[in-house]
């Protein structure tokens, strides 16, 4: 039995982490301060205590209302306890990094210090508590390396290797001039402290350069979570606009296959590591396929507006996993169009919150 804290618990990934670590046994201390809503422009509504009022009925886990970005938090966290922290708490969408930066900057960059400092002290108790980040492919300052495919029906990397694998890790230091936005930003600054943490102090740190995350418990908005959006959209006949031309691609990742890799990284004996995670190139849309999709499986029109594309909009985006199949012995099973259908199913049971 191991004793995990999870931040961002009440969020898409967080809520299954907590599930997850629940079934397993593990004691788990589950942090949120529920502020996902405004952050994001909105009305506080009944979707942003949908997860957190479930994480009660969960066997060992404790809920703490805490905002990561006051180092205070550490003061109502037990002493010599923590294995391992899955950190997901952090501002997530772009253009509220735009419109209000500082508190981007204080979620994501400081309130990544403040994790990292609590992992440190629990370490110097004698534990070696082990930190997941959960970062993102915003960490590359991408705008341009893609063209658009013979059929004209999706964008494609224009470097062979790309298509043929996704988007290497070691892309970073090549990256450093140009705009990655404010989101990306401080996503990147929280990266290079986990980094650094582990090469200076010792924390073991895992650093996961997210593609697109979905599945059941995503509480989708326009601005992020695009493909749960997208299903509570088709079924509550809500407005969509797609930036762009539609034929930009992802590689979607199963939330439950996301939290299986975390686990890999907390239950082997690495200590750290730096990987980009998604579905990787088998297990890609488009948003208009995904659009499609959802019109075969809903039986609805599902109309959609476009709009220009919006500051640092990527065309495509794949991640190459095969450092993560080496490293940690994972590999996706959830392909799109199955995790779309319980994404789906999810959305139709809690239509109401939405």
């Amino acid at each position: 039995m191991s004793n995990i804290l999870i931040t961002g618990a009440a969020g898409l990934i967080g809520y299954n982490a907590c599930r997850y670590y629940s079934a397993k046994g593990d004691n788990v201390i589950a942090i949120d301060n529920l502020e996902r809503s405004r952050l994001l422009g909105h009305a506080a509504s009944a979707r942003d205590h949908l997860n957190w009022d479930l994480l009660e009925t969960l066997p060992n886990v404790e809920r703490k209302l805490l905002d990561v970005s006051d180092e205070s938090f550490v003061v109502y966290l037990p002493e010599n306890w923590c294995d391992g922290i899955v950190h997901l708490a952090g501002q997530c969408g772009v253009p509220c990094s735009i419109t209000n930066p500082r508190r981007d900057f204080e979620i994501n960059t400081i309130g990544t210090f403040n994790v990292l400092e609590y992992a440190r002290a629990e370490r110097s108790r004698g534990r070696n508590t082990k930190v997941v980040f959960s970062s993102t492919n915003k960490v590359y300052n991408l705008h341009s390396g893609w063209q658009m495919n013979a059929e004209n029906t999706r964008w494609e990397w224009s470097t062979a290797s790309w298509r043929r694998n996704g988007f290497p890790t070691d892309m970073t230091s090549s990256l450093l001039s140009g705009s990655r936005t404010p989101y990306g930003n401080s996503k990147f600054m929280a990266d290079a402290i986990c980094q650094e943490w582990f090469h200076m102090y010792g924390v073991p740190t895992g650093v996961f350069r997210m593609s697109c995350i979905y599945g059941p418990h995503q509480l989708g908005f326009e601005e992020q979570g695009w493909a749960v959006y997208f299903c509570i959209a088709a079924l509550k006949d809500l407005p969509i606009t797609i930036y762009g031309d539609g034929k930009q691609v992802r590689d979607m990742l199963y939330v439950e296959d996301l939290v299986r890799a975390y686990d890999s990284f907390l239950s082997k004996p690495i200590q750290h590591g730096v990987w980009n995670i998604g579905g990787g190139p088998l297990n890609t849309l488009s948003l208009n396929e995904c659009l499609d999709f959802l019109r075969k499986e809903t039986g609805k029109a599902i109309p959609v507006t476009m709009a220009g594309w919006r500051p640092s909009d990527q065309r495509v985006y794949t991640s190459d996993i095969s450092n993560l199949r080496k490293d940690l012995h994972w590999e996706p099973r959830t392909n799109p169009q199955e995790g779309l259908k319980l994404s789906l199913e999810w959305v139709k049971d809690n239509l109401d919150a939405f």
